[in-house]
Order: C-alpha cells, then sequence, then structure tokens
C-alpha cells in the first residue's frame, strides 16, 4: 500500500500505473481535497444530476479508479454519507469530467520531494 495526496486536481495518473505494475494498492490521501473540492461546479452538476452529494460523487470517482479512499470525518452523518456510495455509478462522461479537474499545481498538502522534515 502506498498512500499518496490523490484527488480529481491531483490524479498522479503515472505513480497510480506505477503501483499497478507492481501491484501496489493506491491509498488516497485527502481524497476529497480536504473538502475544497465540494464547491467544485463539475462536481456539484454532477451530484445534482445524480440526488447525491459532491463528496460522494468524489468517493464514487476513486472508487471507479480502484483505489483506495478513507475520508476523514467525525461526524455521524457525514460518515454514513461516505459509505453510502455503492448503490449508483459514475457514467463515462463523468469520469471523463472528473479526470479532466486535475492540473499539474492540484496538490493541497504538503509536497514529500520538497518537504522538510
Amino acid at each position: 500500500v502506498n498512500q499518496i495526496e490523490l484527488h480529481p486536481r491531483l490524479a498522479q495518473r503515472e505513480r497510480r500505473a506505477f503501483h499497478a505494475k507492481h501491484g501496489i494498492v493506491t491509498e488516497s490521501w485527502s481524497p476529497i481535497g480536504q473538502g475544497k473540492l465540494l464547491a467544485e461546479p463539475v462536481i456539484v452538476a454532477i451530484a445534482d444530476r445524480l440526488g447525491k452529494s459532491p463528496a460522494q460523487v468524489i468517493l464514487r470517482w476513486h472508487m471507479q479508479h480502484g483505489l483506495a479512499a478513507i475520508p476523514k470525518s467525525v461526524r455521524p452523518q457525514r460518515l454514513a454519507d461516505n459509505i453510502a456510495v455503492f448503490d449508483f455509478a459514475l457514467e463515462a462522461a463523468d469520469m471523463a469530467a472528473l479526470d479532466a479537474l486535475d492540473m499539474a499545481d492540484g496538490r493541497i498538502g504538503p509536497n514529500p520531494y520538497t518537504a522538510a522534515f
């Protein structure tokens, strides 16, 4: 297992491909972008159309990419919402729209290659 920052704005495609090639499970750190992606218009539009929350759409994106995503929450309702992602699927166009949110500067957390420890 390798836990890396991973969400629609930082999709880490090359790292995921490396993991897949070497049998490494990719675990998404900050899978909903510390909440910063919840107001993203593309995500909100998909969520509204499906009758789901933006967080559920993002978590489903992770699932459909075969990623392990463990979002943090202490609120019982959010915990329940976060697990309620098995009764719908994102269409190919939805996945493509979410994949298109990836950006070179999409990192929210510290860069592990430049962070001082």
